[in-house]
């Protein structure tokens, strides 16, 4: 096994999504990534501290877009203000990774490049950072990213099939995209099938070349305008750039993928019922983020608010969440419906104000 390089990765995390799933605590202004939702910490800073513990503070920044870089430096300021990869537009998640890559390719070379979502439930740490050493021996032989061994039927994810056994991790035998439930059923029974977290890591020059081999309409117009000299250009090459996943337009096209397996629990703190498989819960089934609260003759509810005591009476299946100037209160089954019930809400001039 060769010896891990002695400089330190860099790390991307990927911070720009709206989290409308997350309403009313996600604002567009303010969203999940800015927000407390498991703990006492902002999803941003979870991943900051994480990132920290395979990393020094200077060589992590954040992919995000100039407003809330503003609202990021307000709720952290001591986190570098020229660490920012900021995009002009959000076109998913391969365009900012390219444009990434050329940014550490000129200032440090060829490093090893991780990157990380901002909107992650990851426990225990020195599992992560443990994993995350593993993998990096993979990253002389191609793009690495890491597998998480499924324990439910989870329809919302994508899937990798591992292959070969390499020498920490298996080569990539295939990627499947989110199943219905009963092809999920069927993944979780196979021993080689595992969740794609979205979390990468790479040689910024294999990634480089890999796109310039699967993807070079992604690539080209940033590189021939690269170092931009002001956001201007940079806004009129991105503007010619397709909106596209790395997982599409990188991952499931080459042949240089390996996996390596997470030792550590991951979810994807996608909704608010995501809550119940990360907070603890009772014998009811019953899920609270706050104070006190009392269920009576209650279960399968989910609650976030800050009032000294909610109190449950009679009532399942109800997600409850509390700001100073919105009460949400959903059933399981309508939750799905969130973002139309917010589409409608943008159309009322009146309600505007409550999703800003």
């Amino acid at each position: 096994m060769a010896k891990l390089p002695k400089e330190l990765p860099v790390v991307l995390i990927m911070a720009g999504g709206k989290g409308e799933r997350f309403w009313p605590r996600s604002r567009t202004n303010s969203p999940k990534q800015l927000q407390k939702v498991y703990s006492n910490k902002t999803l941003l800073k979870e991943t900051i501290d994480r990132a920290l513990t395979i990393t020094s503070l200077d060589r992590i920044y954040i992919g995000t877009n100039s407003n809330l870089k503003n609202e990021i430096l307000k709720k952290d300021p001591k986190f570098p203000s020229t660490n920012f990869i900021i995009e002009p537009e959000g076109k998913n998640t391969a365009p900012i990774i390219a444009l990434s890559a050329l940014h550490f390719q000129k200032k440090y070379g060829n490093p090893n490049l991780i990157v990380l979502s901002a909107d992650a439930f990851i426990d225990p740490i020195k599992e992560f950072t443990k994993t995350i050493e593993q993998a990096l021996f993979e990253t002389e032989h191609g793009l690495v990213l890491l597998g998480v061994k499924p324990n439910r039927p989870e329809v919302g994810y994508g899937y990798i099939s591992a292959g070969k056994p390499t020498d920490v991790g298996y080569q990539v035998k295939a990627f499947f995209e989110k199943p219905d439930f009963k092809t999920a059923l069927k993944y979780i029974k196979k021993k080689d099938f595992y969740w794609n977290p979205g979390i990468f890591l790479f040689r910024v020059k294999t990634i480089l070349e890999e796109f310039e081999r699967h993807a070079p309409s992604l690539l080209q117009p940033l590189k021939n305008g690269f170092p931009f000299k002001n956001f201007g250009d940079l806004k009129n090459a991105f503007s010619l750039l397709p909106s596209e996943a790395i997982d599409t337009a990188i991952m499931e096209r080459s042949n240089r993928i390996r996996m390596v397996e997470a030792s550590f629990n991951w979810d994807d703190v996608g909704s608010w019922m995501s809550l119940e498989r990360i907070l603890p819960g009772d014998a009811g089934k019953n899920h609270h983020q706050g104070k006190e609260v009392i269920y009576h003759k209650s279960s399968g509810n989910i609650s976030s608010v800050s009032k000294d005591l909610i109190a449950f009476l009679g009532v399942n299946d109800l997600i409850v969440v509390e700001e100073p100037d919105v009460i949400f209160v959903s059933s399981r089954e309508g939750i799905g419906e969130i973002k139309s019930m917010l589409s409608s809400m943008r159309k009322n001039k009146h309600l505007q104000k409550y999703l800003d």
